[in-house]
């Protein structure tokens, strides 16, 4: 005997209904939604030059410029070399090059011990302080302290030796500052 039109019926929704039922419990327990992977940790935080300082970090041009001595390039001159070089009071032997680089070399503070140059070379779009630095740097000793409280200013840029002993270099937004307590770059 054939089945009836009312049998057939409740015999295709059975498999229908269980078929809802079946998806609507995978959607329910989450199934084809992966939990997020761990988040990698977080590099270490640079060294303090890497970081970009707040501006009042470093000196302050109109200061320098009105209350510190300007010194004249030709009193740092050495003979066969271009540029103006010195001496910081930390002992750092420093210097404005050709086209206005500009760079010191020697223990900078709050640096890895290895980075011993720090400065900017005309074509590079920022003050940097790794071993291209380094190998970039003249061949040079300065011979003259540059005193605490005045400035030089060479190829259109300007160096100042800090009444604390600090030694700031800058050409408009390229500069560095390093200190007895550290060293910061930008640029």
């Amino acid at each position: 005997m054939e089945p009836t039109m009312s049998e057939r019926g409740k015999s295709f929704i059975r498999p229908v209904t269980a078929a809802v039922a079946v998806g609507l419990a995978f959607l329910a327990a989450g199934v084809g939604q992966a939990e997020p992977a761990p988040k990698p940790p977080l590099p270490p935080p640079p060294p303090p030059a890497a970081m970009s300082p707040d501006p009042g970090v470093y000196p302050s041009t109109h200061l320098i410029l009105t209350s510190y001595d300007r010194v004249r390039p030709e009193e740092y001159f050495i003979p066969g070399h271009y540029g103006v070089f010195f001496l910081s009071p930390m002992g750092l032997n420093c210097g404005i090059f050709i086209k206005g680089g500009f760079g010191c070399a020697g223990p900078l503070p709050g640096l890895p011990p290895d980075a011993t140059h720090i400065g900017w070379f005309n074509g590079e779009q920022r003050v940097h302080y790794d071993w291209t630095a380094a190998i970039q740097f003249p061949n040079v000793q300065a011979v003259k302290v540059l005193p605490p409280r005045s400035y030089i200013n060479w190829n259109e840029s300007t160096c100042v030796s800090m009444a604390d002993g600090g030694t700031y270099c800058e050409r408009g937004e390229l500069r560095f500052y390093i200190t007895p307590n550290g060293t910061w770059l930008n640029g």
